[in-house]
């Protein structure tokens, strides 16, 4: 498994809380963890729990479920009760990919699973109606598509190698993350050690992938993970880069089964000038339901504070910046750096309508639940925490 933090370890292990403040928004959330070393040679096991947001915060409904495999990396959820997972296993061997279903209650009920390469850390799907999928994996340093039309019979199609880099055989690829662009027909794969962005052609008719030419970055840049935005007659694309602790922004430009990439800025992940902390890295990059916001996390800066709502413990924090987006030039502006809640927030989420992000901060084990203000952006108070015993790694909304 991959290194635990150790970070108030003594609040992670075994003791749970939630917030008392009153909270008009419902909903459950699904919260997948790697394990966790609650004190020298106790490992627990890490899975999916399930939490409910109310207006008693965050409760955790029945126990972790080891579903998913106990080293749960990626969560997926289609229609509103077909949810998709992988199990990382990084240091041992295969890795699983999991189809479930959402009872009502939040808890899963296995659909069917199939075996993948080392390491998948990320689940894309692509198709008109979302027929095939991509994991990305991370430790086997390749991508494999599934067929997912019967998700009780997940069947692997292809399996794309991704080699070394040209220049350093001894420098391993780290397929991050697959990105789907917004016309359906490309899909764009971070390269975290390689420092690369793969590219490849979606056939739309036979859903294949052909390789493209990859769009290359500076090395030690380390691209992490993307996202396109389709605004007006135009198409960006954002890479938040984990090495560099920075935002790259592109404009897109398309030709006949071509995808190319314009370079227009590479900003701090803060909007700042200043450079960034040592050991820091960027995290998550996602855009707002409404197309207006961007917002990124960072990993190990820990230079605010959060208020904990359950008993006023002040902790160390990292930020969730965002920034508008300039709907002509896809330009970003700096507009808040918020707690995350605790540090290492490795991800982030917002619910529908972007009301709410819910942040899992993996070095305190943590999740907490946000008001955002749809219309300026800007994250607010909490309105739910909890501390699980597992490492939190990845929390996305069921609504």
């Amino acid at each position: 498994m991959r290194a635990t933090h150790g970070i108030f370890a003594a609040l992670s292990a075994g003791f749970s809380l939630s917030s008392a403040a009153a909270c008009s928004k419902q909903g459950l959330l699904l919260v997948s963890s790697y394990p966790f070393e609650s004190s020298p040679g106790e490992i627990v096991k890490g899975g999916v729990t399930t939490l409910k947001l109310g207006n008693k915060g965050l409760e955790q409904v029945g126990e972790i479920s080891s579903i998913c495999g106990t080293n749960p990396s990626w969560q997926t959820l289609v229609g509103g009760d077909q949810y998709y997972c992988i199990n990382e296993n990084f240091d041992d061997g295969p890795g699983a990919f999991t189809s479930a279903k959402v009872n009502t209650d939040g808890t899963l009920a296995f659909v069917g699973n199939s075996s993948t390469p080392g390491g998948p850390v990320h689940i894309a799907l692509f198709g008109e109606n979302g027929e095939r999928a991509i994991t990305s994996n991370f430790a086997s340093s390749s991508l494999d598509v599934f067929n997912i039309e019967d998700p009780a019979k997940l069947q692997s199609l292809d399996n794309k190698p991704f080699p070394p880099r040209a220049d350093s055989n001894t420098i391993t690829s780290r397929p991050h993350q697959a990105v789907v662009d917004p016309t359906g027909g490309f899909v764009v794969i971070p390269d975290l050690s390689v420092d690369v962005l793969h590219i490849f052609n979606i056939d739309q008719t036979a859903l294949t992938l052909t390789e493209l030419p990859a769009h290359p970055f500076g090395n030690g840049t380390g691209p992490r993970h993307a996202a396109f935005l389709k605004s007006g007659d135009k198409t960006f694309l954002y890479v938040i880069a984990e090495k560099k602790v920075s935002i790259l922004g592109f404009e897109v430009s398309y030709g006949t089964n071509s995808l190319t990439l314009s370079e227009k800025f590479n900003i701090r992940t803060d909007g700042s000038e200043n450079a960034p902390a040592e050991g820091s890295s960027g995290a998550e990059i996602t855009i707002s339901p409404n197309n207006r916001f961007l917002t990124v996390s960072t990993r190990n800066e820990t230079t605010l504070e959060y208020t904990s709502v359950a008993d006023g413990t002040k902790i160390p924090s990292d930020a969730l910046n965002t920034f508008s987006i300039d709907p002509v030039t896809g330009e970003l502006t700096h507009v808040q750096s918020a707690p995350a809640g605790g540090s290492f927030p490795r991800h982030f989420s917002f619910n529908k309508d972007g009301s709410l992000v819910a942040v899992a901060c993996g070095g305190e084990n943590r999740v907490n639940v946000f008001e955002r203000d749809v219309v300026t952006g800007m994250i607010g108070k909490a309105v739910g925490e909890r501390v699980l015993t597992t490492q939190v790694n990845h929390v996305i909304f069921k609504e």
